[in-house]
């Protein structure tokens, strides 16, 4: 009996990598999507709280346009790199 379930293990061992692998890519992709949504809330949000606030708008495009420079950059490696042709669940 022992010996069916290790040779059953062994044969299975392959395909339990390769699950485990597209399980954790799975969640980190999982995270960049949150990631991405937090940043778009941000985005859209802070702004909104500066003007109701009483900042100028002017004082906080510079600002803006530096964020959007660096996450441009940031995420350009992710966006060149996506061999998935969109997001897949």
């Amino acid at each position: 009996m022992d010996e069916k379930l290790d040779y059953l293990l062994l044969t299975l061992d392959g395909e339990i990598e390769k699950k485990c692998f597209e399980i954790k890519k799975r969640k980190i992709e999982q995270r960049l999507e949150n990631l991405f949504a937090l940043a778009c809330g941000l985005f859209l949000i802070v702004p909104i709280l500066l003007i109701f606030a009483g900042v100028n708008l002017l004082s906080i495009s510079f600002p803006i346009i530096l964020f959007l420079t660096f996450s441009m950059l940031a995420l350009s490696p992710i966006i060149l790199n996506n061999n998935l042709g969109g997001v897949t669940r």
